[in-house]
């Protein structure tokens, strides 16, 4: 029977769960049904399941198209048409039937026709259509379908060429925020309804987990300007909201490259601690010149910071996300300094803080011990960067420092 064909009123949800289970070949239930009946303006009839399992490896790296059979008329044109549906969304099963369709159409100008692009991208928007409306009526329900096919979406994003489609699909990412309790996910539209008048940028902080985002020197820096930040947990949010660039007319920028924007702007942020808990202008001279010797081609700057009040240091690159992206697919820059050539990495210093303070007072004492401490200090604002993929050669040094330290007392 053509259920497609039929009034969605008339239709059980035991009929779906069986017709979901003989067209997908499956034996779970569908999480979402979305029956599709227009008229305008194309003449489709359509029923899409979202499967109730988790998609495997396998069936996010299929290279396949979509698994929807194509009718017209309730004759089946193809069991797969690959290009009904754009790729991000092969996750799908369902069939799509529409009149306007010619029987005779040949495997090559389905591939071609304008007819079917026209189909493709009315679907394509209302299955986006669907997956808000979703959202909104359950919440809950959709963070978990968000947590099992957002990759999808994310390549949607990332291989999509057309803007206006990019952000469609944006709507339906979720992220954690420094503004909502932990667990409690938001939308980019959200994020933008809550921003105040004036503001421009979304902000966003690519971390392994909470914890670690909102203990990174980078959040801690824009605690200063008081804004909302994004937290994104997963591997290829940062590839994602680079591709992506704006949204709703506003621009997406890691809290990483606001700090280096905000150098070249030369934006001065205020230092309200006493004179004496800082060192003088004169020893942070002196202290950033000994480091620069001392780093020699791991930095290609040295200088102050005010935005930091628990860390001792933190390195900035312009454009951070790519870089990360970059080293990580690459495996280019094996050494330290084959990186820093790589990223042209700056060391910003905390000079209230008592490791740096500490720092200059060793430099003049105890200069191979205050070169085994800067190069910890310079190893940590790596890791924190989310530069230095691989800590293990670290431990030989820190060992040393340990015992350099336990040695003194």
């Amino acid at each position: 029977q053509a259920l497609w064909m039929l009034d969605p009123k008339d239709i059980g949800e035991w009929q779906h769960e069986e017709f979901y289970r003989f067209i997908a070949q499956a034996y779970d239930k569908p999480r979402y049904i979305l029956h599709y009946k227009t008229d305008a303006p194309l003449n489709i009839r359509s029923i899409f399941y979202v499967p109730e399992q988790k998609p495997s490896m396998f069936d996010i790296s299929r290279e396949l198209g979509s698994s929807v059979a194509l009718y017209s008329r309730k004759i089946l044109i193809q069991t797969k048409a690959a290009d009904i549906l754009p790729k991000w969304l092969r996750f799908l099963r369902g069939v799509v039937d529409s009149e306007d369709i010619p029987l005779n159409l040949s495997r090559e100008l389905l591939q071609e026709s304008a007819l079917i692009r026209k189909l493709r991208d009315v679907l394509q928007k209302r299955l986006i259509k669907f997956f808000i409306d979703q959202s909104k009526k359950d919440p809950e329900k959709y963070a978990k379908f968000f947590e099992d096919y957002g990759v999808f979406m994310r390549e949607g994003i990332v291989t999509i060429a057309e803007q206006d489609v990019k952000e469609d699909i944006a709507k339906l990412l979720r992220y954690e925020s420094s503004s909502l309790p932990a667990g409690q996910l938001t939308s980019l539209t959200d994020y933008a309804s809550r921003m105040k008048a004036g503001s421009r940028n979304i902000y966003y902080l690519c971390a392994p987990n909470r914890h670690l985002a909102e203990h990174s020197p980078y959040f801690e820096a824009m605690k200063k300007k008081d804004m909302e930040v994004l937290f994104c947990y997963e591997q290829f949010d940062e590839l994602t909201l680079l591709h992506l660039r704006e949204f709703d007319k506003k621009k997406l920028i890691s809290v990483e490259t606001d700090i280096v924007v905000d150098h070249y702007k030369e934006e001065k942020f205020e230092d309200s601690s006493p004179a004496t808990e800082r060192l003088t202008e004169k020893e942070a001279e002196d202290l950033m010149a000994w480091m620069r010797n001392a780093l020699g081609s791991r930095v290609t700057g040295i200088k102050v910071t005010t935005r930091l009040d628990t860390h001792p240091a933190m390195i900035t690159v312009l454009e951070m996300g790519a870089a990360r992206h970059f080293l990580r697919m690459q495996q280019l820059a094996k050494t330290q300094e084959e990186r820093a050539q790589l990223l042209q990495p700056t060391l910003e210093i905390n000079t209230r803080h008592a490791l740096i303070k500490k720092l200059n007072e060793l430099k003049d004492s105890q200069p191979d011990l205050a070169q085994l401490l800067l190069d910890q200090i310079y190893e940590n604002a790596m890791i924190a960067a989310g530069l230095n993929e691989d800590p293990r050669p670290m431990v030989n040094k820190l060992n040393e420092l340990l015992t350099r330290i336990l040695e003194k007392n």
